[in-house]
């Protein structure tokens, strides 16, 4: 028993899987098969055009920086875009995770620029609250609840 216990975890350590999902922002492009540029959370980011925030997950011995950077770059080439950028990385002892955003290049025809969340301006404070509603003028009047 100990023996067979001991062969399922050593084949469960050898192992290594990759996962990525994405989450639309825009309409996706075409699927190809062109190079991704990867940027990483705080490095400049050219013009672009959010289309989805991705994310790989690496378990076992694909809990590293390779497989998850290929993960998002797959999943932002599936929809059609140049780039996955902001890119922050999470590590644990046996999963790691990697985010970011896929964006097209503003410079592709027909795409308007916008901003992409999270990266022009991340410190931005929020709204002020607002103000607070003037105290009525003292009345000698009673409160309605008391009685006379």
């Amino acid at each position: 028993m100990k023996r067979s216990l001991l062969l399922l975890a050593s084949l469960s350590l050898g192992c290594g899987t990759t996962a990525a999902q994405h989450h639309l922002l825009s309409a996706p492009g075409a699927p190809h098969a062109r190079p991704v540029r990867t940027i990483l959370e705080g490095d400049p980011v050219p013009p672009s055009q959010p289309v989805a925030l991705v994310q790989a997950t690496g378990r076992g011995l694909n809990a590293d920086l390779p497989h998850l950077i290929e993960g998002l770059r797959a999943e932002a080439q599936h929809l059609g875009c140049d780039a996955v950028v902001q890119v922050r990385i999470a590590r644990g002892s046996s999963v790691a995770t990697a985010t970011g955003f896929a964006v097209r290049w503003a410079s592709h025809p027909g795409t308007a620029v916008q901003s992409t969340p999270a990266i022009d301006a991340p410190w931005a404070p929020p709204p002020p609250l607002p103000a607070a509603p003037e105290a009525a003028a003292p009345t000698d009047a009673p409160p309605p609840w008391s009685a006379h």
